[in-house]
């Protein structure tokens, strides 16, 4: 839906034709490595949505694989096996990350690009890195400024854990300079298609700048506070549980600061910053700068990369605290545990307090744009923060299948929700499609304009989703239209309501 059905289209349409450069430039982005890796699954089956979610399946499990090899050489004792599993379940089921294997796009792949690039950094297989940070580059831009923060990273670690005078520890940090490959291929890349674009084509996505006016430079070199920050800020620290990781990490820096005592303080940090722990550490607040400075939709898919870190410093905190192993384990399994129900139920207190709910039949889910007062009522892809969002579409398709618009029915929406919700029908089954060969395109309005529609279609219709203003739609409608019966469309306690809409005469 939403944003996943745009790369979706993409996607499918470069297989009908060989892929070119521009093919690969998915929805405007510097994707060509993803693109070509996301066009060769889907040529296994065009049309069918079966290689989407294969392929989201396969980067799931790489980030799984990198996110437990990272987690061995930070805690390597053999007798923490069991921990490390645990952790990489918590990792395997963040509904954020689970909810980025069924929404085409671009910010999945980021991560096992990132956690590889970490792994071979530590392990100091240099060649690996740089093919892997290239590819890296060429999934999104944003994963230029994830592999420059790594670089950073590790180049500040590198002289921390140097010995000898400050001359030989720069030394040392100065033999890294090969490793900016990738970043210098993707400057190359810019130069090179800024000279051949055509007129009036941006040379690189800057879609962001139009939120706060301001260049994405700016936003990225001038620190700030504002809402955008803010809510960036809670999803790292709150939703989906991420309050848990904040509580013993925020416990256990105060108790390894009081600890230390003053005198001890600096050498403490010192000697900690040149461990594993220490790197990840940095890594951690490098990226989550990295990550926060850009105004933009309070989409969770972005924070991505951060949210996988914190979990590698939420064990760093468990030890700290010096927890018996089963109050350690416990503590893990219970997490993975939440994590796990809240793919498809939210039931975390903390997000619901913070962000605020809006109903979807029995249910609840967040209202993501509580804190910005972003536009799109209270989300779309917002809402893409666990799996609970695809019930909208299995409701959508379940409506669109029993009414049969076709082309001939006006299809109304309440306001802010019609983005990319019903672009093209099956033709045989009505349901939502994203294969536009064997697909109708229908007429999708708002409320607030279908007015303008009332003397050219006979038949129309009213979904009203639960993101949006349904009973606002509702009165707006009932002045141009004789609304009809509710039809209700239900499962497992969610519903979806549609009511036939007849033009009153003018």
């Amino acid at each position: 839906m939403w944003d996943g059905f745009i790369y979706a289209t993409a996607i499918n349409d470069a297989v009908r034709w060989p892929p070119t450069l521009g093919s690969l430039r998915l929805a405007g982005h510097a994707s060509h490595f993803y693109g070509a890796l996301a066009i060769a699954f889907q040529a296994l089956a065009p049309g069918q949505y079966w290689p989407t979610l294969l392929l989201g399946a396969v980067l799931v499990a790489l980030a799984a694989l990198a996110f437990h090899r990272l987690l061995r050489l930070t805690f390597p004792d053999s007798d923490r096996r069991v921990d490390r599993a645990l952790l990489t379940a918590c990792f395997g089921v963040q509904p954020t990350l689970l909810a980025a294997a069924v929404q085409p796009g671009l910010d999945l792949p980021l991560v096992p690009g990132f956690l590889w690039c970490a792994v071979l950094m530590l392990e100091r297989r240099w060649i690996l890195l740089v093919l892997v940070g290239t590819a890296l580059a060429f999934t999104k831009e944003t994963g230029v400024l994830l592999y420059a923060g790594l670089l950073a990273s590790y180049g500040l670690w590198t002289f921390v854990r140097a010995e000898g005078p400050v001359r030989e520890r720069v030394m040392s940090v100065v033999r890294l300079a090969p490793l900016a490959a990738p970043g210098l291929i993707f400057a190359a890349y810019l130069v090179v298609r800024a000279q051949l674009i055509p007129a009036g084509e941006v040379v690189v996505w800057n879609a962001g700048t139009a939120m706060i006016n301001q260049s994405l430079m700016r936003q990225l070199l001038v620190p700030r506070i504002d809402r955008y920050v803010a809510v960036y800020l809670s999803m790292v620290a709150v939703l989906n549980f991420a309050w848990v990781i904040t509580a013993f990490v925020t416990a256990a820096v105060v108790v390894v600061v009081r600890r230390a005592g003053a005198g001890r303080l600096v050498a403490e940090t010192v000697r900690f910053a040149a461990t594993p722990v220490g790197f990840v550490s940095l890594l951690l607040l490098v990226t989550t700068f990295a990550l926060t400075r850009f105004a933009s939709y309070a989409n969770s898919r972005y924070l991505l990369p951060v949210m996988a870190l914190s979990l590698v410093l939420l064990f760093a905190a468990l030890d700290a605290l010096r927890l018996p192993v089963r109050v350690r384990r416990g503590v893990l399994a219970v997490l993975s545990l939440m994590l796990l129900v809240s793919n498809v139920r939210t039931i975390d207190p903390a997000s619901q307090a913070l962000y605020g709910t809006f109903a979807f039949g029995e249910h609840r889910m967040l209202r993501m744009t509580s804190i910005t007062h972003e536009c799109c009522a209270s989300g779309r892809d917002q809402l893409v923060y666990s799996l609970e969002f695809t019930t909208i579409e299995r409701l959508m398709s379940d409506a669109l299948a029993a009414i049969a618009p076709g082309d001939s029915t006006l299809v109304v929406l309440p306001d802010s929700t019609n983005w990319y919700a019903v672009s093209l029908l099956d033709r045989t089954t009505n349901r939502r499609s994203f294969d536009a060969t064997k697909s109708v395109v229908p007429t999708v309005t708002e409320s607030d304009s279908a007015s303008l529609f009332s003397s050219r279609y006979g038949r129309a219709v009213y979904l009203t989703l639960p993101n949006g203003a349904g009973d606002r739609g509702l009165e707006m409608l009932a002045r141009d239209f004789v609304v009809g019966p509710e039809r209700r469309f239900s499962r497992r306690g969610y519903w979806l309501s549609a009511y036939p809409l007849t033009a009153r005469a003018p």
